[in-house]
């Protein structure tokens, strides 16, 4: 290759660098936009509970030790109704 082709060859390649360049700050700066929408929900917005969707935590179950002493009543009770 001669010095001008290999000139107009780093000329292209750095306009499409430039391209790429520009092309990922916009990608960057829409991940932000969707990283900052994923992180809202109806406790930190103005949204209403019922868009949180299927992603909501459950809430924890009760953390009291189950008694020792069996639950007597009415499952030991026979009628005759």
């Amino acid at each position: 290759m001669t010095k001008v082709e290999l000139e107009n060859k780093i000329a292209v390649l750095e306009k499409l660098l430039a391209e790429v360049l520009e092309e990922n700050a916009l990608l960057k700066a829409k991940i932000a936009d969707f990283e900052k929408r994923l992180g809202l929900n109806s406790n930190n917005s103005s949204k209403p509970p019922s868009s949180d969707g299927l992603g909501k935590k459950p809430r924890t179950q009760s953390l009291r030790n189950k008694g020792k002493i069996p639950v007597e009543g009415k499952r030991d009770i026979k009628g005759t109704a």
